[in-house]
């Protein structure tokens, strides 16, 4: 049954030149299509290889650079520093109540008759490991109608460190002066598994 079959290919092969041509050019065709695919495959390798090539030279170039330990070592100096300047609080709720009774203190403390007409704090967020940042806004206002500079001038040179951000004062004719201050603060040894 197969010998019978092959001789019929055979033959047909033989007799027929269109059959003949036809396989030719399927034939020709795959083999265009395996070069195309190759080529297409060796490109990729190409480009692989010149990836790999420019980051070694990347990281080789990086490794020759002898700044990076000074670089290291200032940014660990400035961690020491904002750590100094920074409220240790063990909790949220210890540090809230410690930035609420600093503000009321040095607005009484204050020889201008100011007075605190609210505080709003948000919840602190993760800077770098041991230190938080604690974002807030507070209103103070006066029936005289002069800013106090030397208030918002104490404020900035306390410690532990108020960073003023911002700073809006709105003059009235007949109420005086409010000054809205957005601030934040530095929390370090803050536990964050304590209840706020």
């Amino acid at each position: 049954m197969i010998d019978s079959i092959r001789r019929d290919i055979r033959q047909q092969w033989q007799e027929s030149p269109l059959l003949r041509l036809g396989s030719w050019a399927i034939g020709l065709i795959l083999l265009i299509y395996v070069l195309l695919w190759m080529d297409d495959r060796l490109a990729l390798e190409q480009l692989e290889w010149r990836r790999a090539q420019a980051s070694i030279a990347e990281w080789q170039a990086l490794a020759q650079q002898d700044y990076w330990p000074a670089m290291l070592e200032a940014l660990e100096n400035q961690r020491e520093e904002s750590l100094q300047r920074a409220w240790n609080q063990r909790t949220t709720g210890l540090a809230k109540a410690a930035v609420r009774e600093f503000i009321n203190g040095s607005v009484s403390e204050s020889p201008l008759d100011l007075r605190v007409r609210s505080v709003e704090l948000a919840e602190p967020q993760l800077l770098v490991d041991g230190i938080h940042e604690m974002r807030g806004r507070f209103t103070v206002s006066t029936e005289e109608g002069a800013a106090p500079w030397a208030w918002v001038a104490d404020i900035e040179r306390a410690e532990p460190a108020l960073i003023i951000d911002s700073m809006d004062i709105r003059v009235g004719r007949k109420s005086g002066v409010a000054v809205i201050v957005e601030f934040r603060i530095l929390l370090g040894g803050l536990d964050e598994g304590q209840p706020g």
